[in-house]
């Protein structure tokens, strides 16, 4: 009807006198979705990356498909993608992509204001466009699921069935530097590889992380679509598995649920990172900070070790906050490192505990939350408190 009505006006215009050519446009193109996701200032450093489990997709049950196009909460042009995954010969199919197409209240009184009157008489205001914009993703995003159906009813199972394997094949998607990556797992949570008889929940995570090591860039994954499965499995042996495995390749499992947890819409900062150095427990190396930020408020942390070419990711729980002059930081482990050693290096609770002024070292120590000690090599050692000495860049 627009297109009608503009060019009805155009006719009329020209048919009396010579119009001057509209100025070029100050503002974005609003009345498409794909030019929205290409030329809008970014809003969120998010990604959100949903991959689906087709062996777990049954006849009849929708409320997978309703989760994902209901639940996500979504921030302005948040990037979303999702896949369906083949678990036994790891194919990926790729049946959306997109940003979720939407502007803040203050873009959308911005947009307003800087229409000419022209764009007025020929175009919809921004925030009918929006509206316009989310059916046309709520859309596509349908028509996606919708195909990720039809790829379940061909699908070819052998005896593997591993969707931790089909993921980590698809690793090169998590290596945008600046991009914090939220990752959602539809599984019933069953994996079959080629695990010995009798191998526990530590053998068969180990066997993963061997045969598919990834690295997803400090991901928090939300796992959810979990049952006992065709053998009835225990949930709390499948959340060790998937929790072990991301842990040790870059990634937090923060829930592993039948059901999505509440999510959070809030936009996120491109991530941060400082390098440094580390000392303790008679070893040295090199050791990572990095962080996002939501609303002013860190939201995801971690400190990466390496030790020649062996590396640990510990996640942190706690706050960065930076004055005019001073910079501090407060947290937490929140998982023992490796999570299902018997004798971890790093253990849930342990404090860290960093300060500096801008535009020098950022000082401090990592220490135990109980007060623990090295383990020492013989019986003449003096025993020393677990505790290691960091040190990092100059701050800005």
């Amino acid at each position: 009807m627009v297109g009608k009505i503009a060019s009805v006006l155009v006719g009329t215009f020209l048919s009396v006198a010579v119009w001057p050519a509209p100025a070029p446009a100050q503002i974005i193109n609003t009345n498409d979705v794909d030019a929205v996701c290409k030329t809008a200032t970014v809003q969120t450093h998010r990604n959100t990356i949903v991959y689906v489990d087709l062996s777990s997709l049954n006849p009849g049950d929708k409320e997978w498909g309703y989760t994902i196009l209901s639940k996500l909460e979504l921030a302005p042009r948040e990037r979303v993608t999702v896949l369906g995954v083949n678990p036994s010969n790891f194919e990926v199919l790729e049946v959306f992509g997109s940003c979720y197409p939407t502007w803040t209240a203050s873009e959308i009184a911005k947009l307003r204001n800087e229409r000419s009157f022209w764009q007025q008489l020929i175009s919809e205001d921004p925030e009918s466009q929006q509206r316009d914009n989310l059916q046309v993703f709520n859309s596509r995003l349908s028509n996606s699921l919708d195909k990720l159906l039809a790829a379940a009813k061909n699908l070819s199972l052998g005896k593997r069935r591993d969707i931790l394997g089909g993921i980590a094949v698809d690793k090169n998607r998590f290596t945008e530097p600046n991009a914090f990556y939220r990752l959602i797992i539809f599984t019933n949570g069953s994996i079959q590889d080629l695990f010995e008889t009798g191998a526990n929940e530590a053998q068969m995570a180990d066997l993963l992380i061997q045969k598919y090591p990834a690295s997803f860039s400090g991901a928090e994954v939300f796992v959810f679509g979990v049952t006992g499965g065709e053998r009835n499995e225990a949930l709390e042996t499948k959340e060790k598995i998937f929790s072990s495995f991301f842990l040790r390749n870059w990634a937090h499992v923060r829930s592993f649920t039948p059901s999505l947890p509440q999510q959070n819409r809030s936009s996120f900062s491109a991530v941060k990172m400082l390098t440094g150095n580390f000392d303790g427990g008679g070893i040295q190396g090199t050791v990572k900070l990095s962080w996002s930020t939501a609303n002013d408020e860190t939201a995801n942390m971690w400190l990466t070790f390496r030790v020649g070419a062996n590396i640990l990711y510990v996640p942190v729980e706690g706050g960065y906050v930076c004055s005019a002059a001073d910079c501090k930081v407060d947290g937490r482990i929140t998982e023992n490192v490796p999570l299902l050693s018997p004798t971890p290096y790093f253990r849930k609770d342990d404090k860290l505990a960093l300060a500096g002024k801008r535009g020098e070292r950022l000082t401090g120590t990592l220490s135990s939350e109980t007060k623990e000690v090295f383990q020492q090599e013989n019986a003449t050692q003096k025993s020393e408190e677990v505790k290691y000495n960091l040190s990092f860049g100059a701050l800005n």
